[in-house]
């Protein structure tokens, strides 16, 4: 070989490797010319288990339904989920992991106040998109984050409206608060404190759990020597359940008005149609007699793929995420970043998933419904009394 013809083949071995290196690094992480690459953390060990795999569960059976159809604009979205046990340290490393190891795309359907808000710090700055960070928090409800979009009410505001709910359609003059001891369970019992006080009214008795107990007892008694005409439950499907129960084997009734939590399948199952009766339970999310047809659909999506999950809160919670990031990536195009991502989920403007109250995002909004629904359960069936 001349050394002419030696040089020419170096210097075109040089171009093609320039002009390839560009591509190579423009590469978005997560997204292949066949794949999407999606994750999420969820609290699969801990007192949110039942509730952690009921969401996972809705996300999934609505992924796989959207990859039968033929996927996102020809790609095939892959979910990986990693178990955090509620635990923000926990939270931290498998975060880590997804977005450094795993190069996934964005997070979609996360459970957990307090797991989300200890990582929202190293979502942003590694520019990771994250659509439905379930929890109560300013921050993941109203985000001011360019990458965060929240899809729930603040926890406060469910607080105020329980509060409100129990005082002009309940007409309660008595109020109890029991509540989770965490960021979740804290804002509401904010929220309602807050509402109650410019209606001139202080709760009676106040009592408060952590998700790993097993037992309330000694706070329904509490809350009972209050002599409350109304209880507020801002609570877990486990606790509220708990909490029944017992008022039930004190032969406590008063009035109770609880989070949407109160409305998982789950709860009616750990404690029977009797110790429900009568409990009205805020809306966020669609309940499963709803006569619409969205809310049909996902029925239907969540019994193909999970035929023993019964439809609620939870598996409606996390299918609103996975609707929501699919339409944004369809609007995406062939040419998917997560910067246009997040152009497209601040362009859904008003959007209806059809199981939760419409969103209406935009480039300086970011934040979940500001209107609830109300249903009290009647023999076993939740009767929906105010839709949204």
């Amino acid at each position: 070989m001349t050394q002419s013809r030696r040089t020419v083949l170096t210097m075109l071995a040089a171009g093609v490797g320039a002009a390839a290196m560009p591509r190579l690094a423009l590469a978005e992480p997560g997204v292949t010319k066949d794949k999407i690459l999606l994750g999420s953390f969820l609290p699969l060990q801990s007192g949110l288990a039942a509730g952690a795999t009921q969401m996972k569960e809705g996300c999934d059976a609505y992924f796989r339904s959207v990859n039968e159809a033929g996927g996102v604009n020809g790609r095939k979205i892959e979910w990986l989920v990693e178990n955090d046990s509620y635990n923000p340290q926990q939270t931290a490393a498998v975060v880590k992991k997804l977005v450094d190891r795993d190069e996934v795309f964005a997070m979609v359907s996360t459970l957990g106040t307090v797991t989300a808000v200890a990582v929202l710090p190293f979502l942003a700055q590694r520019g990771v998109p994250i659509v439905n960070p379930a929890g109560g928090h300013k921050l993941l409800n109203k985000p001011t984050d360019k990458n965060v979009f929240g899809i729930l009410p603040m926890s406060s505001e469910i607080g105020e409206s329980m509060a409100q709910f129990a005082v002009n359609t309940l007409k309660a003059k008595r109020i109890a608060i029991f509540f989770q001891n965490d960021q979740f369970g804290k804002d509401q019992r904010d929220g309602a404190v807050a509402a109650l006080k410019t209606l001139n009214i202080t709760p009676v008795a106040e009592s408060s759990y952590v998700p790993s107990d097993v037992d309330v007892s000694a706070q329904a008694v509490a809350l009972k020597q209050g002599n409350p005409d109304v209880v507020i439950l801002g609570v877990i499907p486990k606790h509220g359940a708990l909490f029944a129960k017992e008022a039930q084997r004190l032969g406590w009734k008063p009035k109770m008005v609880g989070h949407n939590t109160m409305a998982d399948p789950v709860v009616l199952e750990l404690v029977g149609a009797e110790a429900l009766e009568g409990i009205y339970v805020n809306l966020m999310t669609a309940v499963s007699t709803m006569d619409k047809p969205a809310v049909k659909q996902a029925n239907a999506v969540l019994g193909k793929y999970y035929p023993n999950t019964k439809p609620g809160y939870y598996p409606y919670l996390g299918m609103a995420g996975g609707i929501i990031v699919v339409e944004a990536m369809k609007r995406a195009g062939s040419d998917l970043t997560r910067a246009k991502l997040i152009t497209e989920l601040e362009g859904l403007g008003h959007f209806e998933t059809g199981v939760l109250p419409p969103i209406d995002w935009s480039a300086s909004y970011h934040g979940g419904p500001r209107t609830f629904g109300y249903a009290q359960w009647k023999n076993g069936t939740l009767d929906v009394i105010q839709g949204w």
